[in-house]
């Protein structure tokens, strides 16, 4: 006969609540530890989770716009400028080459930049309506040349012209210049000279 009233367990039965226990036990930890980690997680983005923010420098670099502002305001302005057109001689017998002499002055008190590259000269030849000649007709790989002008500097580009027409296009032109008087502008960009004559013979 069993006993039922307070006799002692069999030993198969301690086994199996031990075991139960500790596998409880094993699972209330495994939270706590997926908890700490899911929370870490959290204060941490993953730096490799495409939507973790990225360190940005606004803070420590100029925006653009800022550094366009700046450049701009270092660039030389209009009533600072001044472009003078001249010639090495008023007169040029049969055979002779005028040279066509550009000269550019920064006018202001302070220092200042300009694009005084091929890409923004213009020596122009004139007589009357007709346009003659112009340096810009044919000019291939133009080059800028950005150059800092002191307060009151002044720096020329000569040009020896050969005596013959050009179009824009760099279009063929049969006919060359007759003796007479001529015309030449200097410019640079935007600026421009007043115009000086000379004359072939």
């Amino acid at each position: 006969m069993s006993n039922t009233s307070g006799g002692k367990l069999p030993a198969s039965v301690y086994r199996r609540r031990r075991i139960t226990v500790a596998v409880v036990a094993l699972v209330l930890v495994g939270l706590i530890i997926w908890g700490v980690v899911a929370i870490a997680g959290l204060l941490s983005p993953d730096p490799q989770d495409p939507a973790a923010p990225a360190p940005t420098a606004q803070s420590s670099a100029p925006t653009q716009s800022a550094e366009s502002e700046e450049d701009a305001g270092k660039k030389c302005k209009a009533d600072e400028v001044k472009v003078t057109a001249s010639t090495d001689a008023k007169s040029y017998p049969a055979g002779k080459k005028p040279v066509l002499i550009l000269t550019v002055e920064n006018t202001s008190k302070r220092e200042c930049e300009l694009n005084v590259g091929t890409s923004m000269q213009e020596f122009l030849i004139s007589s009357g309506a007709d346009r003659v000649f112009s340096t810009v007709d044919c000019l291939q790989n133009g080059e800028d040349v950005p150059l800092t002008f002191a307060a009151g500097q002044k720096e020329n580009a000569r040009f020896t012209w050969n005596r013959d027409r050009s179009a824009p296009g760099c279009k063929a032109v049969g006919v060359q210049p007759r003796p007479g008087t001529y015309k030449f502008t200097a410019a640079i960009g935007e600026f421009e000279s007043e115009p000086v004559s000379f004359t072939l013979e």
